[in-house]
């Protein structure tokens, strides 16, 4: 016993010396911002979850994420500020889009699964399973179109959704009726450059589309110039989101989209702005 508190005494003094930290706690300010950064991913319902855990390991954690200047923001601060706007932003999206949707018609449904699909990534696991079960519970024909409709945010739906998005597009790829087969191919095809290999060899197995498929271009990612007003624009998109009412409309629910897309591309230039910056603090040393 005596030996044992020895060991644990002189575990203490070696690590109060400061040759190693004990815990991700006690490093110093700057490595453990930096650890905080790391957490910041493009999905943006995960890294509000990351930073969320992060804070309540307690103030130090808190104090890497907001700094030590009072009244000054720390780049990664003024990213978290800035996506917890566009996570509030998309919430309140979400409802309105989403206003009914078990009780729509089906081109009613169609349209609002559409647009709240640009905010699939800000979902909470149940309100993607609404969506994705909505579909699931229309008629093949729309079922087709309910899979092309979100095919082009495929990639921001968790697995669970991917999975069974892709087996109600490869399912009816293969139906009798010509027209519900080339809407679901086409979903296909629209959703092909966002599927793992799994997913991959799941559509190049459906009947006809393998040769089709080979001979897909490569996907095509435009550059777009971030805007110099990040937070103005924020702030411009919190206005329209509250002032957008319960989707009812084509043209309502078209404008709810393009907010809704509004909303990813300023999350990508906020994560890109810290990004930045990350990488000039880098090059200049500390």
């Amino acid at each position: 016993m005596d030996r044992d508190n020895k060991r644990a005494r002189a575990a203490a003094s070696s690590s109060q010396g400061g040759r190693e930290p004990s815990n991700i706690l006690s490093l110093p300010e700057g490595p453990l911002s930096e650890v905080a950064e790391r957490l910041v991913t493009a999905n943006p319902r995960d890294t509000a979850r990351n930073l969320a855990g992060f804070k309540d390991l307690g103030r130090q954690a808190r104090t890497a994420v907001r700094g030590t200047q009072p009244g000054s923001e720390t780049e990664l601060a003024k990213f978290e500020r800035r996506g917890n706007q566009l996570g509030q932003s998309a919430r309140e999206l979400t409802w309105k889009l989403t206003s009914e949707l078990g009780y729509r018609p089906d081109n009613v449904a169609l349209e609002q699964v559409r647009a709240v699909s640009n905010i699939a990534n800000y979902l909470t696991p149940h309100m993607q399973d609404a969506v994705v079960n909505r579909i699931g519970n229309m008629e093949p024909a729309s079922q087709a179109l309910g899979a092309f409709n979100v095919a082009p945010n495929f990639g921001k739906f968790n697995e669970e959704n991917k999975s069974r998005i892709l087996d109600q597009a490869v399912e009816l790829a293969s139906d009798p009726d010509g027209n519900i087969r080339t809407v679901a191919r086409n979903a296909i095809i629209a959703a092909y450059h966002q599927f793992d290999a799994n997913q991959q060899a799941q559509a190049h197995a459906v009947p006809g589309m393998e040769n089709i498929l080979r001979q897909m271009p490569p996907p095509q990612h435009e550059a777009e110039e971030r805007n110099a007003n990040l937070d103005g624009h924020i702030a411009g998109l919190e206005a329209a989101a509250r002032a957008t009412g319960a989707q009812i409309s084509y043209e309502q629910l078209q404008r709810g989209g393009l907010i809704g897309q509004a909303i990813n591309r300023n999350y990508s230039h906020a994560r890109a702005d810290l990004l930045e910056a990350t990488r000039n603090r880098d090059r200049e040393g500390r």
